[in-house]
């Protein structure tokens, strides 16, 4: 049995999920879309499919990415039986199901990112000969800002003077990530820490309000031209490291409540979460601050980090 697509209906289909999603979502689902039509070309059978299934499995490491793959394919094929009103496009499901066999999972990351690290890196900047002064504030705050906060690099990368400005101007100050920011398009608050606000300050003055904050491409590029080495594993340090700090960060500190998780934007897709969770900016300012505000990345610390 082979059943017929065409690539305008995979195109057509394509563009009705992408819309309003973010960028990662949307470089998976077009990554799945052409592996579709590149291995069966408009012909869906039991013999294209399980090549199909064969090749990502073979191409693809971790059972996250077979799932996503898997996921818009299925998806597509429950589309097409109702648009065809075909119920025999429903039936092909079953050649694309995920591997039985539980893959072994290590207990721990292995990739460990230290207060000492994110100092080096601000360190980095401020000692470079090459950054212009404005270059290093600009650098560094944002350095700051990712660790302080956990927020995901393209998040950070969004954020806009205005939306500094108006954080600062309260009391206690506390920055609103929009939904459209947000990977999951969550609108969230993040607590701005006091280490970051006299240099933010500076970042934004004299610029524009509807100006992005930070050089997100800048610091991209001089981070890959002057890698600063981890301490504890072998490697470089990079922006997406600055959230997982965070997160390991705040598991020290004893900071591992629904406030981390909001702030962070983190785990928070539940039905619990969407009907029942409610923050106002104030509590959750006074519980970060309460683990946060004994840590800092611009000087040595000479006490143990506890609650």
């Amino acid at each position: 049995m082979v059943l017929k697509y065409t690539r305008e209906d995979l195109l057509h289909y394509t563009e009705v999920r992408t819309k309003g999603l973010s960028y990662k979502s949307v470089r998976w689902l077009n990554t799945s879309r052409d592996i579709l039509w590149e291995k069966t070309k408009g012909e869906l059978s039991t013999s294209s499919l399980s090549g199909l299934r064969d090749s990502v499995l073979d191409s693809f490491k971790s059972r996250g990415s077979w799932s996503k793959v898997f996921g818009f394919i299925v998806a597509f094929l429950k589309y097409l039986s109702k648009v065809n009103f075909d119920q025999r496009y429903r039936h092909l499901e079953v050649h694309l199901e995920l591997p039985k066999a539980i893959r072994a999972v290590k207990l721990l990351t292995s990739r460990i990112i230290t207060i000492e690290d994110i100092q080096n890196t601000i360190k980095a900047i401020d000692d470079s000969k090459d950054l212009t002064f404005e270059k290093k504030l600009n650098y560094k705050c944002m350095v700051m800002f990712l660790a302080y906060s956990g927020q995901r690099v393209l998040t950070g990368a969004q954020i806009t003077v205005s939306q500094f400005k108006e954080a600062l101007r309260h009391a206690p100050p506390v920055l609103t990530v929009e939904a459209h920011q947000d990977k999951i398009r969550l609108q969230h608050y993040v607590p701005i820490h006091p280490d970051v606000i006299p240099v933010l300050q500076e970042v934004i003055e004299g610029k524009r309000e509807d100006e992005i904050a930070f050089d997100y491409n800048g610091l991209m590029r001089w981070l890959r031209e002057n890698p600063v080495p981890l301490i504890r594993i072998n490697g470089k340090i990079e922006l997406k490291d600055l959230r997982k700090a965070f997160e390991q960060i705040s598991d020290e500190i004893g900071f591992t409540d629904a406030n981390k998780n909001f702030i962070m934007s983190h785990g928070v897709s539940s039905i619990n979460w969407q009907s029942y969770k409610q923050f106002l900016p104030e509590n959750v300012y006074k519980r970060y601050m309460e683990c946060w505000g004994k840590v800092s990345f611009e000087q040595d610390l000479s006490y143990p980090l506890v609650p």
